[in-house]
This record gives C-alpha cells, sequence and structure tokens, in this order.
C-alpha cells in the first residue's frame, strides 16, 4: 500500500491560493463585520 506524505515538497499552488482566499475573506468579513459592531456600540453607548 503506497502511503501518502501529509506534505508534498512541490506545494499544490492551486490548493494553496484557494486556502489563502478563505482565510482573507473569512479576516474581510470579521474586519467588517467588527467595525458594524463598533458602530452599534458607540451609538448606543456613550464612553464617558
Amino acid at each position: 500500500m503506497d502511503q501518502k506524505p501529509l506534505f508534498k515538497a512541490p506545494y499544490d499552488i492551486k490548493d494553496v491560493s484557494v486556502l489563502f482566499a478563505i482565510v482573507a475573506i473569512v479576516l474581510i468579513v470579521a474586519a467588517i463585520y467588527g467595525n458594524n459592531l463598533f458602530g452599534l456600540f458607540q451609538e448606543n453607548i456613550n464612553f464617558g
């Protein structure tokens, strides 16, 4: 039986770019969501 190595030396560029795209989208969504939440907090609560 031939076992596939966990990490191949020549990385698959497509897989890496897809992973990177997913991470980037998640970060962007989180940043926008966080800004909107912070804006709501600022509107509802007066700090000082």
